[in-house]
């Protein structure tokens, strides 16, 4: 049971990567979509679709290996320029990228990984109708398909044995050492030779046994397998290593063609673990014996400089050639180049996340009772643990933070493929990729990101000919922006189309019955109007937006992050969604203030400065808002007694916390200033929903909560408030 459940953690490793690869296939051919002459490209999609191919065979899934290797023979004709990469190409290879990818849902979804499921079967017989035809075209010029032959022949002649391209069957020699751990790690080293068997002949194999223990040492759990392999096949060396490629590393991988040097053939039995004598037995019952040096010639010397050798060996000085070959065996094999990352579940890292914040919370609590007992040297300890404690936080909570590269690279596909349906020529720009934030962050994030896209390419983006008629670009530009500002990300999705129409988005909201005829709003009010349920300003539906859903969903899904999202537009002009959402859902750090007997917690990513409120400018205290002269420009502010309605005496003195947030600065006037502090965010029940001033809570070292300021919506409570009272007086 303990094996097939590892089987089965290794197999999930590779859907994971197969997922990735594909993501990869899908970014190089919108590369090559871009410019077909970049070659690198090209042979990173056929690396990518060839790694797919060798793991699925190893995990035996011959559905994926079948329909991928068709695939592979077409990539690898147009990297040897048989055939074009053109438009068609590429929407083939993408159409079969996405076929792969519902083979690979399937069959983690318990599917055959033999026979392809009947909902596959149809579009996968049409994908490889398709591919066949390139596979079959006869479309090539004679003399053109001469002088590739003879370019091929010459490249093959050039090449060395360890790199011999796929051509004439081939002798190769496996030698194998599984590394004990193999079988618990959930590896089968049966498949392997099912795989190699299927693109070959495995001609002898000799297991070798000799690490075997007694009975009484011996650990069920472990492997002590090794093998002699003699295996034909037209495949090359790359092809044959690949198949092990899910080996661990601690196991032992030699492949040696039968007419290698005999240096070669020396060095690899000097180098098995069982030692010369006995490697020799073994190599010779697999049918592997001391190929005979070649007369006359260096060992060393590649195969395709042999003619040369020979025509200047009268010519060159014999004691030279030897000192070449003992440099060359002098020098320092290539050092093996590790993995620098391990995979980790994330309910892991999540269950790290809050047990460090309960570290930070019962810290907390330490603090409290050293400041109790006024006790000094307690006091000292207690902060060099919290400034670990601090290191600890920030450790944990990078270990979950991702790039959002990968979530920006998902719309180039998107983009090319509504662009084309709707008619529009529109150039994606990206930037930002590399800018993180937390990995439920990300995740969460990709939907309303989609929705965006969708709308500016449908409403926002106009066809080349209106483009032309207003004196545009016929291309239309899509930006997609990310960038850190004051402990936030934003993101910014931004075109160049046809701004929003104030006029109709408030002819739409009065006929939705959203906005009363005799409201007076802002141009920033009017563009907010778009987020409001069931709202659209669409004349017609269409299968990509316009039945007034979406754009709601977009504003609470942002909001459910903490984010928020505002728009800015230009009639003509263009459009911009910005997005501001926090690093990290789980821990922050604050700043604490005091309303009364009450605590409440600002995240400091918002606090610009502190100031003491004096009492010439205390203005009327029932009030909830009122203003400050901060050297000259006005400062909005609001009480946060009055906000909670906390009553109470007015307190003799009174202080400004300065906050901004896009671009607007106001205050919040508390009682007392606590400092800074490191904040474990608990989110609120149901009950605090309809509180537009909360977004959530912390437990502080004493036991009792306070409140974090949703400092967004304060602003906007704020900014409301101080309207109200502009237009009553």
């Amino acid at each position: 049971m303990s094996f097939e459940l590892d089987l089965e953690a290794a197999r999930g490793i590779f859907f994971t990567e197969a997922r990735q690869l594909l993501g990869e296939v899908e970014s190089y051919v919108l590369q090559l979509e871009r410019d077909p002459t970049e070659h690198e490209t090209l042979n990173a999609a056929f690396r990518a679709a060839h790694t797919i191919k060798g793991s699925a065979g190893v995990f035996g899934l011959s559905v994926i290996t079948h329909f991928v290797h068709n695939l592979e023979t077409v990539l690898d004709r147009v990297r040897n320029g048989e055939i074009g990469f053109d438009a068609d190409m590429s929407t083939l290879v993408l159409e079969c990228r996405d076929h792969i990818s519902e083979l690979v849902d399937s069959i983690e979804a318990g599917g055959s990984a033999e026979v392809v499921s009947e909902e596959l079967r149809a579009p996968e017989e049409a994908l490889t109708k398709r591919l066949t035809a390139y596979l079959h075209d006869d479309s090539v010029d004679d003399a053109k398909e001469s002088e590739r032959v003879k370019q091929v022949q010459a490249a093959k002649d050039a090449e060395s044995a360890s790199t011999e391209p796929e051509s004439k069957n081939k002798n190769w020699h496996i030698s194998v050492r599984l590394a004990q751990s193999t079988l618990c790690d959930g590896f089968d080293p049966h498949p392997i030779f099912s795989y190699l068997g299927s693109y070959g002949e495995i001609v002898r194999m000799i297991p070798v046994l000799d690490k075997l223990p007694s009975f009484v040492a011996m650990d069920p759990e472990a492997c002590y397998l090794g093998f002699e392999v003699n295996y034909i096949t037209d495949k090359g060396l790359d092809f044959v290593k690949d198949a092990f490629e899910f080996l661990t590393e601690e196991s032992v991988l030699k492949v040696l063609p039968h007419d290698c040097s005999p240096e070669d053939w020396e060095t690899l039995a000097h180098g098995l673990p069982e030692g010369y004598e006995r490697a020799c037995e073994l190599l010779a019952q697999a049918g592997f014996d001391k190929p005979v040096a070649k007369a006359n010639l260096p060992q060393e010397v590649p195969a395709a400089q042999v003619a040369s050798a020979l025509a200047l060996q009268a010519t060159v000085d014999p004691e030279a050639v030897v000192n070449v070959q003992v440099a060359q065996k002098k020098a320092p094999a290539k050092a093996v180049t590790q993995s620098a990352s391990i995979r980790v579940p994330s309910d892991k890292l999540d269950a790290l996340i809050n047990l460090v914040g309960e570290l930070v919370i019962a810290n907390a609590g330490t603090v409290e009772q050293a400041k109790h007992l006024n006790n000094i040297s307690m006091l000292e300890s207690t902060n060099a643990v919290a400034s670990l404690i601090e290191e600890i936080r920030d450790g944990a909570l990078g270990l979950r933070m991702v790039q959002i590269g990968e979530t920006f690279q998902r719309f180039q596909r998107v983009v090319r493929d509504l662009s084309k349906g709707m008619g529009k020529q529109i150039a994606l720009d990206i930037s930002g990729e590399d800018t993180e934030l937390d990995k439920s962050v990300v995740e969460k994030i990709g939907d309303p990101l989609m929705h965006l896209v969708r709308n500016a390419l449908d409403h926002g983006l106009e066809t080349p000919e209106e483009r032309e008629a207003n004196g545009k670009s016929q291309t239309g530009k899509l930006g997609l922006h990310a960038y850190h500002d004051s402990g936030h990300i934003v993101i910014e999705v931004r075109d160049d189309g046809r701004g929003l129409a104030r006029d109709k988005i408030i002819r739409k909201a009065i006929e939705k019955g959203i906005i009363t005829p005799d409201q007076t709003l802002s141009d920033a009010e009017v563009n907010m109007l778009i987020f409001a349920p069931g709202f659209s300003t669409a004349d017609q539906v269409t299968d990509i937006s316009g039945r007034g859903v979406g754009m709601d969903v977009v504003k609470k899904n942002i909001e459910a992050l903490r984010g928020t999202v505002q728009v800015k537009s230009v009639l003509g002009k263009g459009t911009t969604f910005e997005i501001r959402l926090p690093l990290t859902l789980a821990i922050i750090d604050g700043f604490m203030i005091g309303v009364g007997s009450e605590m409440y917690v600002i995240p400091l990513g918002y606090v610009r400065e502190c100031l003491e409120l004096p009492s010439s400018q205390l203005g009327d205290y029932d009030r909830m808002d009122l203003h400050y002269d901060l050297r000259g420009e006005f400062l909005p502010c609001v009480r946060l007694r009055n906000v909670f309605n906390s009553g109470g005496t007015q307190p003799k003195r009174e202080n400004i916390i300065v906050v901004s947030f896009g671009g607007v600065t106001a205050g919040i006037v508390a009682d007392q200033l606590h400092g800074e502090s490191q904040t474990v965010i608990k989110p609120l029940g149901t009950l605090f929903e309809s509180n537009r001033a909360i977004s959530g809570a912390t437990i502080m070292g004493n036991g009792n909560v306070a409140l974090i300021i949703d400092v967004p919506k304060l602003i906007g409570e704020v900014s409301k408030a101080h309207a109200s009272h502009a237009e009553a007086v």
